[in-house]
């Protein structure tokens, strides 16, 4: 069972949303490595969250809206997801979990369909396709730590640092991830993914945030299938924080 604690802590989004960042100060030029890790540190600020987020994905005037509960919980270098459908009564009780080690980047994840009553594992290149349809990947929507990948910084204007970022793991998906990091605040506001031959795949667009004791907290992005047109928007509807959570409300016991 959640149960609410009592501290007053830090709001934030998770998992594929999580890409709301720490604030820092302005200082010296820094490396690209020292400007996403200072961006990344924001995740060890929110240790549990759970909120519920509108998806609409589609082109033109054709778009479907789906309610998800995001529930997510990280520490000890291990991030924990869970989504689950809530709208429309077709979706509803499908169900998403995804469990990464950060340190060897090893990520396990299984699906909950009802229809079916049964769990099933995604196992390798499963975990990269689309999520439900959506023009997330189901490893996007836990987000990527700043330990799986190198970054350079590349360039920079009056607003924006501008950081590529090139995966570790030589079996990832991505060949290399093109960050822009906002100066005024540090939040990472777009990413552009390339996939194994070096072409631009999709693009996240982090559009707004709102600022919770002092820290920037995202509200609505938007990733764009840049190949075939497809639009899929995340806009976050409510969200509590300091939500003591437990390793039995994550994996594939918790999704029936």
């Amino acid at each position: 069972m959640l149960r609410v604690n009592n501290l007053s802590i830090h709001m934030a989004f998770m998992g594929v949303m999580a890409f709301a960042l720490m604030a820092v100060s302005p200082a010296q030029a820094r490396s690209g490595e020292e400007i996403m890790q200072e961006a990344n540190a924001v995740m060890g600020f929110f240790p549990s969250a759970v909120a519920e987020v509108n998806l609409t994905t589609g082109k033109g005037n054709k778009k479907r809206e789906r309610l998800l509960r995001l529930v997510s919980k990280q520490g000890d270098g291990r991030r924990q997801l869970i989504a689950t459908f809530r709208e429309p009564a077709s979706v509803r009780g499908v169900g998403f979990s995804t469990e990464l080690d950060v340190a060897t980047d090893k990520r396990q994840s299984w699906v909950y369909l009802p229809s079916l009553g049964r769990v099933r594992e995604l196992k390798g290149g499963q975990q990269h396709e689309s999520f439900f349809g959506s023009d997330f990947s189901y490893s996007d929507l836990m987000g990527r730590d700043a330990a799986q990948d190198t970054h350079k910084l590349v360039g920079e204007d009056a607003v924006y640092f501008n950081i590529t970022s090139t995966p570790k793991n030589s079996a990832d998906i991505y060949s290399r991830l093109d960050y822009k990091v906002a100066k005024s605040d540090n939040t990472i506001r777009e990413i552009t993914f390339y996939n194994r031959k070096g072409q631009a795949l999709k693009r996240l667009t982090n559009i707004d945030f709102e600022k919770v004791d002092g820290v920037p907290v995202l509200l609505n992005s938007v990733m764009e299938n840049l190949k075939s047109g497809s639009v899929t928007s995340l806009n976050r509807t409510s969200m509590q924080v300091a939500i003591e959570l437990f390793d039995y409300d994550f994996g594939p016991e918790a999704l029936q």
